[in-house]
C-alpha cells in the first residue's frame, strides 16, 4: 500500500469565507447575517412533501376539476383548451431543445464531472493521512404520517417545526456542536404516496449527537410527544445512530453534485470552511483502498479479475 505522504489529495471547491449551509437548512430557506442565500420561497422539502401527499390520479383529478371550474365560468372558449396544451407543448419544446444541447440543462449545473470522494482537511486546511482519515457519527431520523389526510395529518407539521429548531441550533455553531452536515430524503420503496421522510445527519461522533438530545432545544418536542402520544400514534418516528471509526468508511461521487458526505463542510484554524470533496487519487481507486483495507488473496484475485473485465476508469 502507498505511503500517506505519497497521496496527493486535490479539493474539488476553494475555502469558504462564510460558512455554507447545510443542505437541509439551504433547501429549508434558512438566512444568517453573514450565510450565503438560500432558497427563497417554499421550502424544498415542503414542495416535495406536498407532491407526495396525492396520488398521481388525484393530482390528475385536481387538474381535471379545475378545468371543468374555469370552463363553467369562463365557457369553453379556445383560450380555456389552448393555454394548457401550449404550456405543456413549451415545456416539451424545452426538453427537446436540453436534450439537443440548444439550450443548457439546468440538472447539470452544479454537477462534478468524474470522480470525487471524502477526505477530511486538517485543522490548518491542508490534506494530509490516507483516506477515511476520520471517525465519523451518522444519525438517520425519519417521519410519516400515516393520518387520511397525510402530511396535513394532526401534529405533523408541530413536530416537523420541533425538528427544524433542532437542525436550526445545531447550524448557528456548528463548528462547536459537532455538526457536519444533514440532507433529506424520501422513501421511494415503501407506497407510492404519503411516503416516509429521512433525515440524515453526520457529526464528528455520537457525544455530539447526544448532546443534542440532552439539550433544552431537544427536551422541548421530546416533552410535547410524550405528553401527546394518545393524540399522536398515527405519527411513526425513527432513529438510527451508527459509530464509524477512522477506516470504516469510503464513499465515490460519479458525475455528482454534492450530495450526501459530500455536503458536509468544516472550520480550519484559520476561520474558513472546506468541503472534504477532493477528487479520487489514482492510488485509491478501489473501495479496499479508500478504507486503507489490506486485501486477503482471494479479495485481491477477485479485484484484479474486476479490474480486467471493467477496464481502468482512469
Amino acid at each position: 500500500m502507498m505511503e500517506k505522504d505519497e497521496i496527493q489529495y486535490k479539493p474539488v471547491f476553494e475555502p469558504f469565507a462564510s460558512q455554507p449551509w447545510s443542505q437541509y437548512a439551504h433547501g429549508s430557506g434558512n438566512s444568517a447575517p453573514g450565510r450565503p442565500k438560500s432558497v427563497a420561497g417554499m421550502p424544498r422539502i415542503a414542495l416535495a412533501l406536498l407532491r407526495d401527499n396525492f396520488t398521481i390520479t388525484t393530482w390528475l383529478l385536481m387538474g381535471a376539476s379545475l378545468q371543468c371550474a374555469v370552463v363553467a365560468i369562463f365557457g369553453a372558449s379556445l383560450w380555456v383548451v389552448a393555454l394548457p396544451v401550449g404550456v405543456l407543448a413549451l415545456r416539451v419544446l424545452r426538453a427537446l431543445l436540453q436534450t439537443a444541447g440548444a439550450l443548457p440543462n439546468p440538472q447539470m449545473e452544479g454537477v462534478i464531472r468524474g470522480r470525487t470522494m471524502c477526505h477530511f482537511p486538517d485543522d490548518d486546511g491542508v490534506h494530509r493521512e490516507g483516506p477515511s482519515n476520520r471517525p465519523l457519527a451518522v444519525l438517520l431520523i425519519s417521519a410519516k404520517c400515516n393520518h387520511p389526510l397525510g402530511m396535513l395529518g394532526p401534529g405533523f407539521r408541530e413536530a416537523g417545526d420541533f425538528f427544524k429548531q433542532c437542525v436550526d441550533w445545531l447550524e448557528e455553531d456548528s463548528h462547536a456542536r459537532g455538526f457536519l452536515g444533514m440532507t433529506q430524503w424520501l422513501n421511494a420503496a415503501d407506497r407510492t404516496t404519503n411516503n416516509e421522510l429521512l433525515s440524515i445527519g453526520y457529526f464528528r461522533s455520537v457525544e455530539d449527537i447526544h448532546a443534542l438530545a440532552h439539550h433544552a432545544v431537544h427536551r422541548a418536542p421530546w416533552k410535547w410527544w410524550n405528553e401527546s402520544l394518545k393524540e399522536l400514534d398515527h405519527i411513526t418516528l425513527t432513529h438510527e445512530i451508527f459509530s464509524v471509526e477512522a477506516g470504516g468508511w469510503e464513499n465515490i461521487f460519479l458525475n455528482s453534485k454534492p450530495t450526501q458526505l459530500g455536503t458536509a463542510v468544516v472550520k480550519g484554524n484559520d476561520g474558513q470552511w472546506r468541503s472534504p470533496l477532493v477528487y479520487i487519487p489514482r492510488s485509491l481507486g478501489s473501495s479496499s483502498k479508500r478504507m486503507r483495507r489490506n486485501q486477503t488473496e482471494a479479495e485481491a484475485r477477485r479485484q484484479q479479475e474486476t479490474d480486467a473485465i471493467t477496464g481502468d476508469a482512469y
